[in-house]
């Protein structure tokens, strides 16, 4: 048992349990969800013994208690991922509360979905970031670096995705957004319902917004922040998420960042002349990036070279 000098409170470790359960939700680990249900019994006991073997140093560390019980429940069930990392703000002293957040990343390389604490599931594309509260309080806000497509839970709480550039508030519905830092535009989508779309001004402020129906597409500059709204077939750009790869007259320069991040390779482009040519591609039977460069090279005056992670677009 733990030592009668540690204040223990089963209602608070109920309280860190449940927080615990949420953010492994959060991170799609439902294997090890179920077996905290069904074996909760079995993890109070097998806490205490890891508590016990601390005995010694429990003077030193007791107001750190509560901080060390719930990184001790998720060490005991959280294993490492091969497409996710997730890291939880817990300061000394205190029990996770709504204000820790929890950040999932998707490596190049990696299509990675999320459920977040209102149910709402994220897809992350490669490279991208998403951050967000371990429970959602009267709001919904998390924050997107890179690219992700939302299907928004739907409640009366405005649901709130922020990045660099621009800010979308919905209610429920289906969009993506694609926001990485290092791109030209930002790019949001909307597959179903409504959004307001509000970009971030050159003083940090937000705008006035502009409203999207279904089927349309807003597309900020990053660098004058000239706005362009358009009606789209919105597969043509959010069919990433199931692995679907569309080439709708890009260039060669614009094909070689979504090969890189969806393949986490890196593509070296000899001249401006292949840069620039332009393709309509379709890839949707999960071709393997030698594939897909066979495809594209067919007819064209240029071939590859392939080195580990590297690839060299060279003229014939």
């Amino acid at each position: 048992m733990i030592d009668k000098d540690t204040k223990y409170d089963t209602n608070e470790f109920e309280k860190i349990l449940i927080d615990t359960l949420r953010v492994i939700n959060a991170i799609r680990y439902p294997e090890t969800t179920q077996q905290m249900n069904d074996d909760k019994e079995e993890i109070h006991m097998r806490l205490e013994q890891k508590i016990n073997a601390k005995t010694a140093l429990k003077h030193k560390h007791k107001t750190r208690f509560k901080s060390l019980y719930a990184v001790a429940i998720a060490l005991l069930v959280i294993f490492p991922t091969a497409y996710t990392a997730y890291k939880i703000g817990i300061r000394s002293g205190e029990r996770i509360s709504l204000q820790n957040m929890v950040e999932v990343t998707a490596p190049y390389g990696i299509i990675a979905r999320i459920t977040l604490p209102d149910s709402s599931i994220v897809t992350l594309n490669g490279g991208s970031t998403l951050t967000y509260p371990v429970l959602f309080d009267n709001d919904r806000q998390v924050n997107l670096s890179g690219e992700g497509f939302f299907d928004i839970a739907k409640n009366n709480t405005t649901f709130t995705v922020s990045a660099t550039h621009i800010s979308a508030k919905v209610l429920g519905t289906r969009f993506g957004i694609k926001a990485y830092d290092d791109d030209r535009n930002t790019i949001l989508t909307l597959e179903e319902g409504c959004i307001r779309a509000i970009p971030v001004n050159e003083n940090g402020g937000e705008g006035e917004g502009i409203l999207l129906r279904p089927e349309q597409q807003l597309i900020l500059n990053n660098e004058t922040g000239e706005i362009h709204r358009q009606s789209v077939n919105t597969q043509e750009y959010t069919s990433w998420k199931d692995g679907v790869l569309t080439f709708k007259n890009m260039t060669w320069d614009e094909i070689a960042i979504i090969l890189e991040r969806r393949f986490n390779v890196n593509i070296h482009i000899a001249s401006d002349k292949i840069r620039n040519e332009r393709y309509v591609a379709l890839f949707k039977h999960g071709e393997s990036l030698e594939q897909i460069l066979d495809k594209l090279s067919h007819k064209r005056p240029w071939k590859y070279i392939k080195c580990n992670d590297t690839i060299e677009i060279i003229e014939n």
